[in-house]
Formats: structure tokens, sequence, C-alpha cells
């Protein structure tokens, strides 16, 4: 791992407005992802948590540029060590870009043109970023990367309609992969996959990790997945990061009450060991009106007047730790010390991977 970052976002903002009256007159703001900063550095995993609406999915929306940020830098640092601010980029200068970073969707239903064959799917961002010169080359590029992902040469002819939900999400990552990215972003990429099936995906990634020294950010509720595929962990809430660690230290000794919250909630197959669950107070603040000093304050067992006034910085403690709350080095959380488990290895074929990696653009 390089000690430079490959991505950068400081004081990163996505602001939706209110419109209101017969003048469509903006009254306020819904504040989806408000002064969000942290590294990705390349070759891990970078699991991004929180409940629903906390603004992660908008977050790595923001990072490719699927909508536009209002405020704040992404800077990418390149292959040959210079660094690009793709925020606020046109969009003539942003299209060379993306080929170092894709996103793989959280449906694998909606995310793929019915219209288009599997084979139209994957050479599509090959013939937008013109990166086959011919179109034998393009269609070796489509097979090798089909067949890295687990995807049978016979599949390339069919529609998206044909497949399960796990057989369109592979489309979906090789799609992503086929222009070989450094960055992958993946939202919630298993979340509408059954249990054995996420399994399968999870090692799949893990693997085309390994192989292509890939980077990614994955973007998750479910505690268990990100436990297992994450390096790092930054933690969410109402729009802004509250911690951020390294995954193991994460799950052992939670330094935010709203991380020891999530973690409570996370189910362990073991009958025998009785764990309290933490309940939080009241509900989540309204993005648009966000409370004063620190937002987790109104639902937090721990607040005190400080909490109430004044707005926690997101600090660095030892062991490459950040976290937003006041009384981190005081309070006592409780974490899982079980060690992660290894779902069912789904081992990719040597020849394949070694198809595409001669063949990488």
């Amino acid at each position: 791992m390089r000690s430079e970052p490959l991505l950068t976002v400081r004081n990163l903002k996505k602001y939706f407005p209110i419109r209101k009256g017969f003048l469509n007159r903006v009254v306020g703001n819904v504040r989806a992802v408000d002064s969000v900063s942290f590294d990705v550095y390349p070759g891990e995993t970078l699991g991004l948590v929180g409940e629903s609406g906390c603004g992660k999915t908008t977050l790595g929306r923001c990072i490719v540029r699927g909508i536009e940020p209002t405020e704040g830098s992404i800077v990418l640092r390149k292959p040959d060590g210079t660094t690009v601010d793709i925020a606020g980029m046109e969009e003539r200068y942003l299209r060379p870009q993306r080929r170092a970073f894709q996103m793989v969707f959280q449906d694998p239903y909606s995310s793929l043109d019915p219209r288009m064959s599997v084979f139209d799917i994957i050479a599509e961002p090959l013939r937008i970023h013109r990166i086959a010169s011919t179109e034998k080359e393009l269609e070796t590029k489509v097979k090798d990367i089909a067949s890295v992902v687990g995807l049978k040469l016979e599949h390339l002819k069919r529609y998206p309609h044909a497949f399960s939900g796990g057989q369109r999400q592979r489309i979906g990552i090789a799609r992503a992969l086929v222009t070989n990215p450094e960055l992958v972003i993946a939202d919630e990429a298993v979340s509408a996959l059954d249990v054995s099936i996420q399994a399968q995906v999870l090692n799949l990634l893990k693997q085309l990790q390994a192989d292509f020294d890939l980077t990614y950010i994955f973007v998750a509720h479910d505690l268990s997945v990100v436990e297992y595929i994450a390096d790092r962990v930054a933690v969410m809430y109402l729009g802004q990061i509250v911690e951020l660690a390294p995954t193991d230290e994460l799950f052992r000794k939670p330094l935010h009450p709203y991380s020891e919250a999530l973690l409570s909630s996370v189910p362990r197959p073991d009958p025998s060991r009785k764990r309290s669950k933490l309940r939080l107070a009241g509900e989540v603040p309204n993005p648009s009106n966000p409370p004063s000093g620190c937002r987790f304050h109104p639902r937090c067992p721990y607040a005190k007047d400080v909490c109430r006034q004044t707005i926690p910085e997101l600090r660095s403690l030892k062991n490459g730790r950040q976290v937003a709350c006041h009384f981190a080095e005081e309070i006592d959380l409780v974490g899982v010390p079980e060690v992660r488990t290894e779902p069912y290895r789904v081992p990719l074929s040597d020849s394949a991977v070694k198809e595409f990696s001669e063949n990488k653009v």
C-alpha cells in the first residue's frame, strides 16, 4: 500500500434545495452530505456504513460525479503521481478521467439496459472511451472480463431478463472492471442478493481486488458484510462521518456511541451467547434542520451540555483512528470482539485471470 492516498476527499457537501410556492423559491436545503473528508489508499477497501438516509449512497455518487457535489474537492491520484481534482470539472475534461473510477450499483435489475445484450452492456465503456482499436480487440476484452467474473461465453448473446440477480450483478461488475479502473465504488452491491449469492459475489470482489490491484469504497448497511470485506470503516450519521477506524479496531472497541449502537444490532449465529442490544431513543433528525452541536446528541445516552452546544470535530487519535465525539477517551463502549468468518470461496479460473491480465488496457 502506497503512502500517498489514491483518493482524497475534503469538505465535500451535497445539498438538495427545498422549493415551495408558485415561484418555486428555495426555502431550505437537505444536507445529504455535509463537510465530509477522508482518504482512500491504493489496494484497500474502505467500508462506508450507516442507517438509511445517512448520505452514504449520495457520497458515493458524488465521488464518481453521478450527481454534482455542492462544494468540496475530490482529488484522484494518477499512476504517474500527478493529481487531478474532479469536483466541478467540466464534462469534456471529466470523461477521460472516468476510466479510473467506476461504480457497481445496488440494484442489478434496474442498472442494466434491458434492450442491450450482455456483450453490448460490457462493451459500452470500451466504445465510449475508445479503448479497443478494432472490433476483434473489443470482443477479446469483453470475453476475457466475462470469463474472469464467472460468466460463460454463451451468456454474452443473451439479455438481462434471462439472468438471476447474482448473474446480473456479475454483469455489472464486469462492466465496471472492463476499463481496468483503479477505484471501484460498490453501492450496496450485495444487499439485493440472497445470502448464498452474497457470499459468492463478496469473494469474487475480494479475489478480483487481489488479482488486479483494485481499490474499493464499499457502501453497505450490513455490518456483517463490511466486517468481512473492509480494511477500514467510515461510520456516517446524518451526512457526516462520526468515526473512521480499522475494521478490527472498530468492531473490538468503538469510540463513538452511534458506532456502538450499530454494532449492537449485528446478528451473531450463536444462540448460547446473549448480548443486550442498545436501543436508541427518538428518530433520526431532519437533515434539512439538523440539531445544534453534535448531531447525534438527541439520541445519545452519554450526551452532556457541551454536546448540545459545540460541534465535535473529526479528530485523529492513535492507531489511525478518527472520531467526532467530545468524550471518546472517557466513555467505555462495547464492541463485537468475535473473529470474522470467511464465506464460501469461489475461486476464479487461473487461465481466465491470466488472459484478462494480458489484455489489460
